[in-house]
């Protein structure tokens, strides 16, 4: 009967941790929390926003209208400086107590215009940059374990461990009395060291990959 040999290895890793109010976080690869925070308001918030836009556009529209009845435009030609030319112009008083003076031909865009100015319309985007604020991506370093049989990888159930002195030493047992109890048993363990962020270049270093040889009957 031959020897079945694989490798199981638990190393650092570090991940984006996406921070959603009210929501459970998301935890994905590193450098790719604000995608993921795109794709859930997608999922998740797109089609609300959606809804209000229409009720909140509706109501701008409204006021817009409002403005426009408002407001009096009175064409005329004037002299726009002493001594000068009298001239086309539209004198616009507004609803609020204000008055410009414009080209006759800009009068009507220029009501609107100035509406625009003082009530910008509602778009989706500004809904999600509001949301988007609320969202935080923190750095998360944890450990993550695979076991290499043969030509498969296969990523190993350890939740997000902390270590415990300098190591998951809690989760690798786990790991290992599952995998004996699959008939598996250690053969060999190296280890790589090194400073964990390079805020610890002052610090000892300590574990960041451990791999453990594993044999069988095959």
């Amino acid at each position: 009967m031959g020897v079945r040999h694989a490798s199981l290895v638990i190393a650092r890793v570090v991940y984006d941790m996406v921070e959603i109010p009210g929501h459970d976080p998301l935890v994905v690869a590193k450098d790719t929390g604000d995608e993921a925070a795109r794709r859930w308001w997608d999922e998740h918030e797109r089609a609300a926003a959606a809804q209000l836009f229409e009720q909140t556009n509706a109501a701008w529209q409204r006021q817009l209208s409002a403005w426009h009845a408002g407001t009096d435009i009175e064409y005329s030609k004037e002299r726009l400086h002493d001594g000068g030319p009298r001239m086309d112009v539209a004198r616009i008083k507004f609803p609020n107590g204000t008055e410009s003076v414009v080209a006759p031909e800009a009068a009507e865009e220029y009501v609107a215009e100035a509406f625009r100015a003082e009530h910008p319309p509602p778009i989706v985007a500004a809904q999600f940059a509001t949301w988007r604020e609320t969202v935080q991506i923190a750095e998360l370093r944890t450990w993550a374990g695979w076991l290499f049989d043969r030509s498969e990888s296969l990523p190993l159930d350890m939740g997000l461990p902390t270590s415990q002195f300098g190591y998951p030493i809690r989760e690798v047992l786990g790991c290992l009395d599952r995998l004996s109890a699959e008939g598996w048993q250690v053969v060999h363990v190296s280890e790589d060291r090194g400073r964990y962020t390079e805020s610890d270049a002052a610090h000892e270093s300590g574990v960041t990959t451990a791999r453990y040889l594993l044999s069988r009957p095959g």
